[in-house]
């Protein structure tokens, strides 16, 4: 065997050998998928104002709820909103003349939410007017003391809770906006990586 046909059967093997690890490690479970989707869901299939306070565009809540199984357990989750820039900000202290639309994920109801996400997203009504933002989150809902894995140790982490996510957009700092769709928010359930 020559020296580069050595290195090059040596290489591979430490190649094979280290991809190997990756292999034993499987990843979580999907467990649940639940979606909130428009009909149809087209640019145009709806026409939601947008102002200062915040405006609920999407939601999993009643039938499309998710039901938490562990502490452990995950929620991937994943937003497209279509929206429509219809007159900028009147603010000389801009550089820019545009609109400012701020998405927020809530988890829990209307009376006790908790803000776990916020994007901002900026148009200009006289050019580029039409936007589709896509945004996602990784929320771990049932962790009650911060912890990235709460279930680390402790195999015993059960719970069975009912988790109502939901989306909403509001403009910041002056402008009209419209969501004109598409919309669809997506949950997913990721059980906790067999170890």
């Amino acid at each position: 065997m020559t020296k580069d046909a050595k290195e090059l059967t040596e290489s591979t093997d430490e190649v094979v050998s280290s991809s190997s690890l990756f292999n034993n490690r499987r990843p979580g479970l999907l467990t649940e998928f639940e979606a909130f989707t428009l009909g149809p869901n087209t640019c145009g299939a709806t026409s939601i104002p947008l102002n200062a306070e915040p405006t609920i565009i999407a939601s999993l809540t009643d039938e499309d709820v998710l039901r938490i199984e562990d502490e452990c357990d995950r929620v991937f989750l994943t937003c497209t909103v279509g929206w429509e820039a219809i007159a900028n900000a009147n603010d000389d202290l801009r550089q820019n003349n545009k609109v400012d639309v701020l998405f927020k994920i809530f988890r829990g109801d209307n009376n006790h939410r908790k803000l776990i996400f916020s994007c901002c997203q900026s148009a200009n009504a006289e050019e580029e007017n039409l936007q589709t933002t896509t945004f996602t989150h990784v929320d771990l809902p049932l962790d009650k003391n911060g912890h990235k894995n709460p279930c680390e140790d402790d195999h015993h982490c059960h719970d069975d809770s009912i988790v109502p996510y939901f989306v909403t957009a509001q403009i910041i700092d002056g402008g009209q906006a419209n969501v004109i769709g598409p919309i669809t928010f997506t949950g997913s359930q990721i059980a906790q990586n067999p170890r």
